[in-house]
């Protein structure tokens, strides 16, 4: 309600995250708006942060939420460096970009799909056929499993498979433009920003899609690009979908990457605008069971912080 005061014993906020949910909450208090400038003037990190917050804020097209003439609007209009200024435009084309990626997989259609998954959500599925299927967050396929033979068609996201020997019958995955074709092992396919993911823990598969066909053993690992480009490497077997136990294990990977792979785990809509940051290597093992923390960890081995700007959206950012 506007013009509200305080309740006894609330408590007061002490970071810009802090403040913008309360002035969002409360446009027209003046007595939260005199506190809030007494706030800002108090400390010159104070100040910094507020800018960080409402040009990440202004970015997403929102109106500022305090009056023209308040100390906030001009700490973050007036105050901000010349660079500053000509980097904003570019930041929010990153910034919609960023939005777009973690907003998008809540609209997969699931109900469409045979299986799917939301955000933070994986399940464990047992196939008519006797294979198990695994499904990380943000995920969906369409089963058919019957006498004449054993397909699954990837829509989105990640899965892992172990499958049941059939002679009669291979197991068939596709995504993409990739066709993965097995018999009984245990291997990944996951889409990515690179292309279609194929890697084998256990056994051997086919993969066509390319301009030829590639057989994989345990730890190999093949991206096939939209182009039909094949790229081939290698990792140890016990890290094949990994996100099955609960771990993401990065070896010199973009931190962009990084970002990409704990979005679906987080509740929060996680940013990232800083293109020198986004391609920072990375190397480290993080819980997907806490993606808060994990992104903690990220921004303190890049010497970056996390910014709530408010409590639905992080801003992985650099130190100023």
């Amino acid at each position: 309600m506007n013009g509200k005061a305080p309740m006894r014993g609330e408590e007061r906020p002490v970071r810009a995250s802090d403040w913008l949910v309360r002035l969002l909450d409360a446009p027209g208090d003046t007595g939260l708006q005199r506190r809030f400038d007494a706030w800002l003037a108090a400390d010159q990190d104070h100040r910094r942060d507020w800018e960080e917050i409402v040009q990440t804020y202004a970015l997403m097209g929102q109106v500022l939420p305090v009056p023209a003439g308040s100390p906030a609007r001009s700490a973050a209009v007036h105050g901000l460096r010349p660079r500053r200024r000509i980097r904003m435009a570019a930041a929010g084309l990153a910034l919609a970009a960023g939005i777009a990626l973690a907003v998008l997989p809540g609209w997969l259609p699931g109900h469409l799909a045979d299986q799917s998954t939301g955000t933070a959500e994986t399940r464990q599925i047992a196939l008519a056929d006797g294979s198990r299927m695994d499904l990380a967050p943000h995920s969906a396929v369409d089963i058919i499993i019957d006498a004449t033979g054993r397909r699954i068609h990837l829509i989105q996201g990640r899965a892992y498979f172990d499958v049941a020997p059939d002679p009669a019958r291979p197991f068939v995955v596709s995504a993409g433009r990739a066709t993965v074709t097995v018999h009984g092992t245990g291997f990944e396919v996951a889409e990515t920003r690179q292309g279609v993911s194929v890697a084998v823990h256990h056994g051997r598969v086919e993969v066509t899609g390319g301009p030829e066909p590639r057989l994989l053993g345990a730890g190999d690992r093949l991206i096939v690009a939209a182009d039909g480009h094949l790229a081939q490497d290698g990792l140890r077997p016990d890290e094949v979908a990994a996100w099955t136990e609960g771990q993401l294990i990065v070896r010199d990977q973009p931190v962009t990457r990084v970002v990409d792979a704990l979005r679906p785990y987080a509740r929060e809509m996680i940013l990232l605008t800083d293109d020198g940051l986004a391609r920072q290597p990375l190397t480290g093992i993080y819980d997907l069971r806490r993606p808060r923390a994990a992104l903690d960890a990220i921004a303190a081995a890049q010497g970056a912080r996390v910014i709530e700007v408010t409590p639905w959206i992080l801003l992985l950012s650099k130190k100023i």
